[in-house]
């Protein structure tokens, strides 16, 4: 009896194993249609892998306000780098645009986002200035829907008390 119990349970234990390897071949399948359709597909992958970005941002900020450093900071840098991106796309995009107006604002970029955070609040007007004078001039030289470019909320509110070193 306990020898047919045994030989039940191989074959049972069996039968699980073949039908979990089934399964895992079937997900590794589906995964790697997956990669192959974001590889396939930019936008859908920045939108797939862009929220990684954005909760490493807001677990950032949390701990810049709560150990003492100030997060509105680093927020507005942050959303300066969302807009300079976007400001880029959009130049990128419109045939008009002079390349040296492109070139400048790819090096603001790159200074922006190698900006180290303890010189943000005395660094980040000059970028914010900086930034009001692309969108003049991406808005002079080819003209822009509002809805296209928008300024975020946040890089308006800098604080009166900031020291600004140029």
């Amino acid at each position: 009896m306990t020898t047919e119990k045994q030989l039940s349970e191989k074959q049972t234990m069996k039968k699980k194993l073949v039908s979990d390897l089934i399964e895992l071949v079937i997900w590794l399948l589906l995964l790697w249609m997956s990669y192959g359709y974001l590889q396939t597909h930019p936008a859908e992958k920045v939108s797939f892998f862009s929220w990684y970005k954005v909760i490493y941002q807001q677990t950032e900020i949390f701990f810049q306000n709560v150990f003492g450093k100030n997060g509105e900071w680093l927020k507005q840098k942050y959303s300066l780098e969302s807009y300079y991106q976007a400001m880029i796309t959009l130049s990128e995009e419109k045939p008009c645009i002079d390349a040296d107006v492109i070139k400048d604002l790819h090096e603001t970029y790159e200074a922006l986002l190698d900006e180290p955070k303890n010189t943000l609040e005395h660094k980040l007007q000059y970028y914010i200035d900086k930034q009001y004078e692309f969108d003049w001039k991406l808005r002079k030289e080819c003209p822009v829907d509002d809805e296209e470019l928008e300024v975020p909320e946040v890089v308006e509110e800098i604080s009166p008390d900031a020291e600004i070193v140029w």
